[in-house]
């Protein structure tokens, strides 16, 4: 034999003036969401839906810290870049130490002159994409395997097929920095 559990139920408007006790669960029919009572305030502390819930914003975040503050950030640098002439160094670059897994792309501004162009660093000028289309809206990914950088490296947006004569690409770093224990 299966059992069941039922919480206590009603519309949004009676669950707001219902003070239940500490603990109580009950559902707001109305909008589809628990609402945790305390004892004290009236309705409780309802539950966020996930369309709800703050994203973080943050550029970058520690996702874990050893006890002498070793740690792991992911991060994401942007910016967006002016193309014009044979290739642009971007002002944003990759930070020293770090773990690239993608430099991302998006035409901004359509960009001219060019028939196509690609995304990279010096030495290796298609290293996140090639062949990129040029009409407004047109993204690339750019996704490598894990590359390290150990030292502060510009990204180049190199034209294919001519040279820019304008347009602008908004240009995304992915990465991971690996901090060693401060103590």
């Amino acid at each position: 034999m299966s059992e069941q559990l039922r919480l206590r139920g009603d519309t949004a408007t009676n669950v707001a003036a219902y003070t239940g006790p500490q603990r109580e669960t009950v559902v707001d029919i109305t909008n589809n969401r628990l609402c945790v009572q305390d004892g004290a305030t009236a309705g409780g502390w309802p539950a966020a839906k996930l369309a709800e819930a703050v994203l973080n914003t943050a550029s970058s975040n520690t996702i874990a810290m050893g006890a002498n503050g070793s740690c792991i950030q992911v991060a994401v640098s942007e910016q967006s870049v002016s193309l014009s002439g044979a290739s642009t160094t971007a002002g944003v670059q990759i930070p020293e130490n770090s773990i690239v897994l993608a430099v991302g792309t998006r035409v901004t501004t359509t960009i001219t002159g060019a028939t196509s162009y690609e995304v990279g660093v010096s030495g290796n000028l298609s290293q996140f994409g090639s062949v990129l289309g040029l009409a407004a809206g047109s993204t690339n990914n750019g996704l490598i395997g894990p590359a390290a950088f150990y030292s502060a490296t510009s990204l180049v947006v190199t034209a294919a097929g001519g040279n820019f004569t304008g347009g602008v690409v908004r240009l995304s770093i992915h990465y991971l920095l690996c901090g060693p224990p401060t103590s």
